[in-house]
């Protein structure tokens, strides 16, 4: 006697339906906000988003903030410039590398605002 196969359901579409508008709304929204970035600007503008002075609280936030960032690089590079000296007086075999690395980033941190700017 022969048994029959038992009964699978057949794949559908369906399970794969939604998938693929989900990517197809993906898609599209990314295409759009690539190919209309200027509405968005409008719009801010229009809203005001550009005009008129920073907030008080987070201009002295981010001075506060700068203000330590530049004390911990001060730090960092006293403490980098220090062992640097100490490896060339023991003969380090690598200290030129090292301080010509140093010199570099210093020279890059000195320009950084040019840099943003």
């Amino acid at each position: 006697m022969k048994t029959q196969p038992s009964a699978k359901p057949a794949a559908s579409g369906r399970s794969r339906a939604p998938k693929r508008w989900a990517l197809a709304a993906i898609t599209g929204s990314a295409v759009a906000l690539v190919l209309l970035p200027s509405a968005h600007t409008h719009a801010l503008q229009a809203a005001g988003a550009f005009n008129g002075e920073s907030i008080g609280g987070i201009s002295n936030f981010v001075d506060k903030l700068r203000g330590n960032l530049v004390w911990l690089g001060g730090t960092a590079m006293g403490l980098v410039i220090a062992v640097v000296g100490i490896m060339f007086m023991a003969g380090h075999s690598r200290a030129h590398d090292l301080a010509i690395r140093t010199l570099i980033g210093l020279a890059i941190l000195a320009s950084i605002s040019g840099i943003v700017a």
